[in-house]
């Protein structure tokens, strides 16, 4: 019998990493929906293999497409996994547990370990900094606000309580640092487009104090350190992403008074 859960994922060319995700939730939760931002390579196919439902949905941020995704689940019970994460073993038996009785209602979700797992044990990638993070909720008390180029993608609850829930999300989230900069440099454009319109101002001393502080904080305390020369590249490449969100968001300030002075 299959759980009143909805798992749904966001999607764009993960055939690589989805597999090992979707294969641990298939059989025992009541629906699967992927929503795709427009994949060219064999990612629809996987899905569809799995029996998961595929919907497309143009690109709007992270928190936009997700927030879409939760509003095609059918049930009040939703599970929010990316494509590079997989449920241990520990959690899945205890999220069934979970369902095989009532669940208070005064809870509004579970947060979960979150842990970084590189599928090979040899990968120089291998120490992070682990943290808890709500994934099961319930839509009726919790939603992710769909703000355009935000990436505040996590639900907010609105009502009730938060319960820790034993069991890792696995994360494999690195294939290589050439996909880690290509997606940082996505998500540094968007931020840079969000803070742009919150009309957010960004100063000189902030920009020049972002990438030492943030190469410091994911270098030491995210342990990077102990990563080797992976863990610096991974140090210095985050910390970019930071730094360049900044300068972007000032670049396209100062991008839009000359315009504005031009058309006076």
């Amino acid at each position: 019998m299959k759980l009143p859960l909805s798992v749904y994922y966001i999607t764009q060319d993960e055939e690589l990493r989805l597999p090992e995700s979707l294969a641990k939730v298939s059989g025992w939760v009541d629906e699967i929906i992927v929503v795709d931002s427009g994949s060219i390579d064999r990612t629809r196919d996987i899905v569809e293999a799995a029996g998961a439902r595929f919907v497309h949905n143009d690109w709007q941020g992270f928190a936009c497409q997700k927030a879409f995704a939760a509003s095609l689940c059918r049930n009040d019970w939703v599970l929010d996994l990316d494509a590079d994460e997989v449920l241990s073993d520990e959690l899945v038996a205890n999220i069934q547990d979970l369902f095989s009785k009532p669940i208070d209602p005064a809870i509004a979700g579970f947060r979960m370990r979150w842990v970084l797992s590189q599928p090979d044990p040899r990968h120089p990638f291998r120490h992070d900094k682990s943290k808890k993070i709500l994934r099961l909720y319930n839509r009726n008390k919790a939603v992710i606000e769909p703000e355009k180029d935000s990436n505040n993608d996590r639900p907010q609850v609105k009502a009730g309580r938060v319960v820790d829930l034993k069991g890792d999300v696995l994360h494999r989230t690195l294939i290589s640092l050439e996909q880690m900069e290509r997606k940082y440099c996505q998500l540094s454009t968007e931020q840079a487009r969000f803070i742009a319109a919150k009309g957010r101002r960004i100063s000189s001393p902030r920009l020049f104090a972002e990438f030492p502080l943030k190469f410091l904080k994911y270098y030491l305390l995210h342990r990077q350190i102990l990563n080797g020369w992976f863990g610096l590249s991974v140090a210095i490449t985050a910390a970019n992403r930071n730094f360049m969100r900044l300068a972007k968001a000032r670049e396209m300030q100062m991008l839009s008074e000359f315009e504005r002075e031009n058309t006076r």
